[in-house]
């Protein structure tokens, strides 16, 4: 029996059907979002096509990493398999079908290390796509240094702020190391934000591996300065902590040194979607304030503007709010403030700014 002669369009369908799974798993922009929807609404076909590429897709963040690899390698090598399967007759054969869409349709995985790339949000909030697909936001005052290798792709998170849309690829795990810590993921959504104090973790989608690192040879402080390439160099996991699903927290002191007990020295928790909000707030250009109190305001603010906003008095932190303002604009949430409270408002030389009740004697 001959075989059924393939059909230019269905090499078509397929060939589009993959490259809207790719972006769409990286993350779609709101115009990308507009295409996407004109483009299912244009064929019935489009939306069943999408329906067999995205279960394929999904598997493979079941998809051991030692499994992986062998099936990435012999896909990268005959990039045509995709072509001659006819069926998913079993995991395997799904998986492996994924895995040849990926390599067709995804930037060149490298042959050897590349040198590092330093990304920073100096003047305001930014987002930026690193060179395997994945998009990073970063917010004010944050840098990211990106060195990845055939083997892994390594971030450091060298201050502030940052959630990572991880593009999914198996054989190369998506590591980012922030302090202390050091969050593993495959395709997956989180944000971390490093503090002088604490690490925190937070998953927004799938589920990330922290473990503890051990820190390499070399300049360990950003400062003005971000870290050498010797910082990026592989780390050596021990004990590692349990696994974060989405909607759940970590919390890591941030100290010199990786505690002896990492799943001890941290605190996990989960988070409701109030909490999930206010946390993913700086990503948004108003801030949703849900009935936060002012002391939990004053942090948002500082998140997305780098200035700090002082409570005088203790009362003024219990204070709640409603509605919805500017994340940026810290002087006109101030202003407003000031005159509805009937505050005083005091601006230092570095940008802070201080807020007190009015002494009922002044003038």
């Amino acid at each position: 029996m001959k075989p059924h002669p393939q059909n230019p369009d269905d090499s078509a369908l397929r060939a589009t059907t993959a490259r809207w799974t790719v972006r769409r798993d990286r993350g779609l922009s709101a115009a990308e979002s507009i295409e996407y929807e004109l483009w299912l609404a244009a064929d019935p076909r489009h939306a069943s096509a999408m329906h067999r590429s995205t279960g394929a897709w999904s598997l493979l963040d079941r998809l051991p990493e030692s499994a992986a690899a062998p099936i990435l390698a012999a896909a990268t090598r005959r990039r045509s398999f995709w072509r001659r399967t006819v069926a998913f007759g079993s995991l395997a054969a799904a998986a492996a079908l994924a895995l040849g869409l990926f390599v067709w349709f995804s930037p060149t995985v490298p042959t050897e290390p590349t040198a590092p790339t330093t990304f920073a949000a100096d003047s305001g909030p930014r987002t930026v796509a690193l060179s395997d697909g994945s998009l990073v936001q970063l917010n004010t005052g944050s840098a990211v240094v990106e060195q990845f290798s055939p083997a892994a792709r390594r971030v450091l998170l060298a201050r502030g702020e940052a959630h990572f849309a991880v593009t999914k690829n198996p054989a190369r795990p998506f590591i980012v190391r922030a302090g202390a810590l050091q969050v593993r993921a495959v395709g997956t959504a989180f944000n971390i934000n490093l503090q002088a104090a604490t690490v925190d973790v937070v998953v927004t989608e799938g589920r990330v591996q922290l473990a503890p690192v051990t820190p390499a040879p070399g300049p360990t402080d950003p400062g003005d300065h971000l870290p050498a390439r010797p910082v990026l160099a592989a780390t050596s996991p021990v004990a590692p902590a349990p696994a974060l699903d989405i909607g759940e927290r970590a919390v890591l002191p941030n100290t010199p040194a990786p505690p002896p007990n990492l799943a001890h020295a941290l605190t996990i928790s989960r988070l409701d979607a109030a909490e999930m909000t206010r946390v993913l707030s700086w990503r948004e250009p108003l801030l949703r304030l849900g009935g936060a109190t002012l002391a939990e305001l004053a942090v948002e603010f500082q998140r997305a503007t780098g200035r700090r906003l002082v409570l005088a008095d203790p009362a003024l932190a219990e204070l709640r709010f409603g509605g919805r303002f500017r994340a940026d604009d810290i002087e006109g949430f101030t202003h407003l403030l000031a005159t509805t409270l009937d505050l005083d408002v005091e601006r230092a030389a570095d940008g802070t700014i201080v807020l007190r009740k009015k002494n009922p004697n002044s003038p």
